[in-house]
């Protein structure tokens, strides 16, 4: 090949190489130039709920990943931080974000966490979603939660005990505030419906370690047709470990427990009812982006990191501001209908929560599968 002709194909090279610079530094330049919407994250990444807290961050990351391959109106910024599953060190984490990293938005999952973050974002007029147990995370205008509610989850539960023939159980609830409201409200479900009788109803403290004793108790008052768990990891499966030695069966069922170990096989076979999981579409996604199963709370904090940028790329910006008002992103939100979302299809009703339904499922081979009607 000629001299001259190498050095036309240099020249030309070259100049790719320059129209390939320029138009990334345009590019760039133009991203920075855009107003900034902050979103601060609060997870648990290490302690007991350090197996839900990763998984989480795993589906934000899968969702954020979409936002930044579109042409956004606004730059989204994250600030992640771990909570260690701590009241307290949530309230210093939120106030944090509102006073020194002056966010948009908080994300969260529990309501450990999220009792103690929906006032203080309320307060500092700073919007919250969460994926917690209960109606009060989301109590105040700038604060929403998507989390199957309670009521739905009992009924789905005695229509699941009454299909199967059950007519007595024993209750066994952990001190927490998420639990306690749960079990009261399928307490209040049972004993409207009047089938089933509760033979026993016991609470037990966080960090218990040894059920025996309390398992004993329960058995003096009568054997039930099946036990009930309700507590936070690892609970329930200290309680089957204990339960399985004691009656050498495993009747044993809950509300969402059993999604949250890491190693579900001690509830192969067990059937147990759970808020919105996750759609097959979302779960075949989150398996082969991350090479493992999504816990509890993954598919909706998907949900709400896309409910929230989707919020603010189609709320109007009023009077000159750069970025539109929180009140107007709240209204925007308060006006979902028919989401189609990784939990399926959601709506935002006017208190803030954000509708799913509940699904029976039953541990296979250490994974939740959905059991069809």
């Amino acid at each position: 090949m000629s001299i001259k002709l190498w050095g036309f194909i240099g020249v030309i090279v070259a100049f790719v190489v320059v129209v390939f610079i320029l138009s990334f530094h345009q590019t760039s330049i133009l991203e920075s130039n855009k107003p900034v919407v902050k979103i601060g994250i609060t997870l648990p990444l290490t302690g007991n709920m350090a197996d839900t807290g990763i998984s989480a961050q795993k589906a934000i990351d899968m969702a954020f990943a979409d936002w930044q391959r579109k042409e956004t109106k606004y730059r989204y910024e994250l600030v992640i931080e771990d909570d260690g599953f701590s009241a307290k060190r949530v309230a210093m984490i939120t106030n944090k974000f509102v006073t020194i990293d002056k966010v948009n938005a908080v994300l969260s999952i529990y309501s450990v966490g999220a009792n103690v973050i929906s006032p203080i974002t309320d307060r500092n007029k700073v919007l919250h979603l969460t994926c917690s147990y209960g109606s009060q995370p989301a109590e105040g205008f700038y604060n929403f939660n998507h989390q199957t509610q309670y009521a739905e989850q009992s009924n789905k539960m005695l229509y699941a005990l009454k299909k199967r023939g059950i007519h007595s159980i024993s209750l066994f609830t952990q001190n927490n505030i998420g639990s306690l409201q749960s079990t009261d409200n399928l307490v209040d479900t049972i004993k409207k419906d009047g089938s089933i009788q509760i033979l026993s109803d016991i609470k037990y403290n966080p960090g218990t370690r040894e059920f025996r004793l309390m398992i004993h108790k329960a058995l003096s008052k009568g054997q039930p047709d099946i036990f009930y768990i309700d507590g936070l990891n690892p609970d329930a499966t200290l309680f089957a470990r204990d339960l399985k030695n004691i009656t050498g069966t495993l009747k044993l069922t809950t509300i969402n427990e059993f999604i949250e170990p890491a190693d579900k096989n001690i509830f192969n076979g067990l059937w147990f009812i759970q808020s919105a999981y996750g759609t097959p579409q979302f779960v075949a996604k989150f398996e082969e982006e991350n090479k493992t199963t999504p816990f509890i709370c993954s598919a909706n904090i998907y949900d709400n990191l896309n409910l929230l940028i989707w919020a603010f790329e189609n709320t109007g910006v009023e009077n000159g501001n750069i970025l539109p008002t929180t009140d107007a992103v709240v209204r925007t939100l308060l006006s979902v209908k028919n989401w189609r979302g990784a939990t399926g299809n959601i709506s935002v009703d006017g208190n803030g929560i954000i509708q799913s339904q509940a699904e029976e499922r039953v541990i296979k081979d250490g994974k939740s599968v959905l059991l069809e009607e």
